[in-house]
């Protein structure tokens, strides 16, 4: 049990990193928070990463199943699997997040509300990392909440490796998938495939009823992704990379009739998602450059009942992001400074109606330096500004500063406060579609983070505020003048209990928004918790447990009832595994196990009680 116990507690560190010990940030290394390699040890910002390790043992799916256990985050989807799912980073809209996928952007710029995180499945990931807070002092436009980094897996040991499973459950829900590579001393690559289909549930439900007496709304997605890099000297490395998301996805449409809408058969949307990267890295000693050129490419259809307004039912939204760079990483002091400096070169493409465009130049600089202030301890200064210039925005200055403190006098205590800048862009269907408005500005965000951690105890409080904050309007799409502000406390604690192997983890999150008439912000809950507990006290067995609170939220513009709030509700999701052998092992877990009836969003169904088991086979 030792070893177990050890891997456990190396989990539960990058797990809830921004809250883990000084021992612990040494060994975990993050690359979002300045686009470089750096130890998290040495990183003023609020991050959090997650392992495959825990995605594995927890049973996650979908990237939303694991980011709404995290603090300061919450998750509403428009039903089960595969319907349109909006996640709030510390309260700000999913839009104001960068998501990326291996660094390359997955920011939808035909879409209003960012990524589609109900398509990102997790069997492919080897880590996420979540940094809060304004970001475009690094990363530019559509980081003004923070950014979410999905790292995917590689090759890790010499030869040939491999792992395949299999999973069934409720809904007639099926998944497998294959993470295979192949490495040797100069060239390596890896080939992932990722499969779920379900027959699923009726995405809504009118009020009272039964949600089996109505039509199922299935979903469907292939993920497959492709590798490869080779060394031309120990010094210069080419890497390759292609991913491809295909998903179709049935929905019920906005129906007048609430029996009707739930009887849908007709309203559905596919999606095809194809990234691609190529990069040159050369290394000098301690110092590198980096090379790059992706793409992200989006398209999307909608199949609606056909009416006077849309004849044909039919909606088409492609477009992508191209991108160029260069990213130069400088160690100019062996232990106290190391530079970060960068170039890049974006365009953005929404073709059909729309078919405009437009281009975005960067530069940025991010600086890190450490200072030990005699018997009280190391301190970290870091600093990073960032000039963007747009084709059809005002050119725009935005930067970031943090300052953190690992504490000699008290073992154990580190405190960090960081400021930043933020903005982000309209997207295309915002200026020029039917509902656009071509005299949209770029939303302003000022946001800062202080927190404190004693031994894996820490306490963050949080404020945000977005100036010219683009909103629906009544008509179209609009700049609402004045501030919203966001603002709250996360607490987190994670630990173990020896005598009986339990790991546990707690966090908690109050949030409070306000838009610029101080009135609370729509489908936002002012208090969040999550707790786990993981028992390892039986040989080769794990057992575990996740509880869920999500506390009263105001309703939205569309909401029925709306002088009522959305009733608090508590979830509880449990999880098994057994290693048969060093390469076979069994897992079975129940998603809602106390059966409760809730609603994310009026009108739409959840997931009743539901069961899952499968299997994962690792050659060796």
């Amino acid at each position: 049990m030792q070893k177990t116990k050890l891997s456990l507690l190396l989990t539960l560190a990058l797990s809830t990193s921004a809250f883990a010990t000084d021992a612990q940030l040494q060994d975990i290394i993050v690359t979002t928070p300045t686009k470089s390699p750096t130890s998290l040890q040495f990183v003023t910002d609020n991050v959090d990463v997650i392992t495959a390790d825990e995605i594995e043992e927890k049973g996650f799916e979908v990237l939303s199943d694991v980011l709404r256990t995290r603090p300061g985050i919450q998750v509403n989807r428009n039903g089960g699997l595969g319907k349109s799912t909006s996640v709030y980073l510390r309260g700000m809209a999913p839009e104001r997040t960068l998501v990326l996928v291996d660094g390359i952007r997955y920011n939808d710029p035909t879409s209003t509300s960012g990524a589609q995180f109900q398509n990102l499945l997790l069997d492919n990931v080897e880590r996420i990392e979540i940094v809060k807070g304004p970001q475009s002092g690094v990363w530019g436009a559509d980081a003004s909440a923070g950014v979410i980094n999905i790292i995917t897996k590689k090759a890790q040991k010499e030869g040939l490796s491999a792992t395949f499973g299999v999973e069934y459950g409720s809904y007639n829900t099926q998944k497998f998938f294959l993470n295979s590579g192949y490495k040797q001393k100069n060239f390596d690559m890896s080939f992932n495939v990722d499969a779920l289909t379900t027959d699923g549930f009726s995405a809504k439900v009118p009020e009272g009823a039964d949600v089996d007496d109505f039509e199922d709304d299935g979903y469907s997605n292939n993920t497959y992704d492709l590798r490869a890099g080779f060394n031309i000297t120990s010094s210069d490395r080419v890497e390759a990379f292609f991913s491809y998301i295909d998903a179709d996805n049935d929905y019920d449409g906005y129906i007048s009739d609430p029996v009707a809408a739930a009887n849908d058969s007709i309203t559905a949307n596919s999606s095809e998602e194809k990234f691609y990267g190529v990069s040159y890295r050369h290394t000098m000693d301690k110092d590198s450059f980096k090379l790059y050129a992706n793409r992200s490419d989006f398209s999307r259809v909608y199949k609606s009942i056909p009416n006077q307004f849309d004849p044909t039912g039919i909606s088409h939204f492609d477009g992508g992001v191209d991108e160029a760079g260069f990213v130069a990483d400088v160690n100019y002091d062996t232990y106290a400074g190391a530079l970060t400096a960068g170039l890049d070169y974006k365009k953005f493409t929404h073709e059909n109606d729309i078919d405009k465009d437009f281009t975005n130049q960067g530069i940025f600089l991010s600086n890190s330096n450490t200072f030990d202030a005699l018997s009280s301890g190391k301190t970290i200064f870091s600093q990073s500004v960032r000039y963007d210039k747009y084709d059809a925005f005002d050119n725009r200055f935005t930067y970031k500063l943090g300052l953190k403190h690992i504490h000699e006098n008290i073992k154990g205590l580190w405190t960090a406060v960081n400021y930043a800048t933020g903005y982000n862009v309209p997207t295309l269907y915002h200026l020029y579609s039917s509902y656009g408005n071509k005299d949209l500005k770029p939303e302003k965000t000022k946001g800062f983070d202080i927190t404190a951690n004693y031994k894996g105890f820490g306490v963050t409080y949080f404020q945000n505020t977005v100036d010219d904050m683009i909103d629906w309007g009544g008509r179209n799409y609009q700049n609402i003048s004045g501030e919203s502000t966001f603002k709250g406390v996360e607490v987190a604690y994670d630990g173990m209990i020896e005598g009986i192997d339990l790991a546990y983890g707690l966090n908690y999150t109050y949030l409070k928004t306000e838009d610029k008439d101080g009135e609370e912000l729509p489908r936002r809950a002012k208090d969040t918790a999550n707790l786990s507990l993981d028992y390892y006290g039986i040989a080769n067995t794990h057992l575990g447990a996740l509880v869920e609170y999500v506390g009263t939220r105001k309703k939205g513009a569309y909401d029925s009832n709306r002088d009522k709030d959305y009733p608090s509700y508590t979830l509880v999701n449990l999880n098994a595994d057994y290693h048969l052998n060093d390469n076979l092992k069994l897992y079975a877990r129940v998603d809602n196990a106390l059966d409760k009836e809730y609603q994310e969003i009026t009108g739409y169904a959840t997931a009743q009680r539901s069961f899952y088991a499968g299997f994962r086979y690792k050659l060796k």
